[in-house]
């Protein structure tokens, strides 16, 4: 029987690959030790995956510090990931348009496709700009292999 983790935090390094792998394991163990589903770990994964691209690719730019925090938990009947950066003041769900998904790939801007999927998967994102911190939160109900 594995041991649950309702609680699992990190810092990730600015730099895109080392971050990004390091997020996607810490999500596998959590997801793991809690029984998400493969689908949910998944999904987890690739939200928090972008979501963590765009900050260290755009966000940090201007920024006197670079830090970038990620917390997964269990709150009742929900998982919850939540993801603090002090980067520049950036609101994704409000901020970056939705795609034209019936455009050519050719004739798209690059953007918004990430926010757009993020979104999708988990649709009542949060943000709110905590002194001098990015946070976005989001929810999803706890969904086991059954």
């Amino acid at each position: 029987m594995k041991t649950a983790l309702p609680r699992l935090s990190l810092v990730l390094e600015p730099e895109l690959s080392s971050a990004l792998k390091d997020l996607a394991e810490a999500v596998a163990r959590f997801g793991e030790a809690n029984g998400l589903s493969e689908a949910q770990i998944h999904n987890l994964s690739l939200a928090l995956d972008e979501l963590a691209t765009n900050t260290i690719s755009y966000g940090f730019a201007d920024a006197d510090r670079q830090e970038l925090r990620v917390e997964l938990r269990i709150e009742a009947d929900q998982v919850v990931a939540q993801l603090d950066d002090s980067g520049i003041a950036f609101n994704p769900f409000e901020e970056v348009s939705e795609p034209d998904l019936h455009a050519s790939i050719d004739d798209r801007p690059i953007g918004g496709l990430g926010v757009f999927l993020t979104r999708t998967l988990f649709p009542n994102p949060d943000y709110q700009r905590i002194d001098g911190y990015n946070r976005i939160t989001l929810r999803a109900p706890v969904k086991g292999d059954s």
